[in-house]
């Protein structure tokens, strides 16, 4: 399953947390000579952005119907 097909990130904390393991592997590691994945790291940070906008844009819809 691609990344953006996933569910939201921040759906439980577990699910961040999954997230950001992945982004931290996609980084790469000096200690184990790993090279980092910028196709990864591109496609977990445009999640990470998708994922937030949806969630804020459904916290502002919230907050205005709780002012109406």
């Amino acid at each position: 399953m691609s990344i953006k097909n996933q569910p939201n990130i921040f759906r439980t904390p577990d699910d961040l947390k999954s997230w950001a393991i992945d982004l931290s592997e996609a980084c790469g590691s000096k200690l184990i000579n790993k090279k980092h994945n910028v196709s990864k790291i591109d496609a977990l940070i445009e999640k990470f952005v998708s994922d937030y906008n949806t969630n804020m844009q459904f916290m502002n819809e919230l907050k205005k119907l709780e002012e109406e």
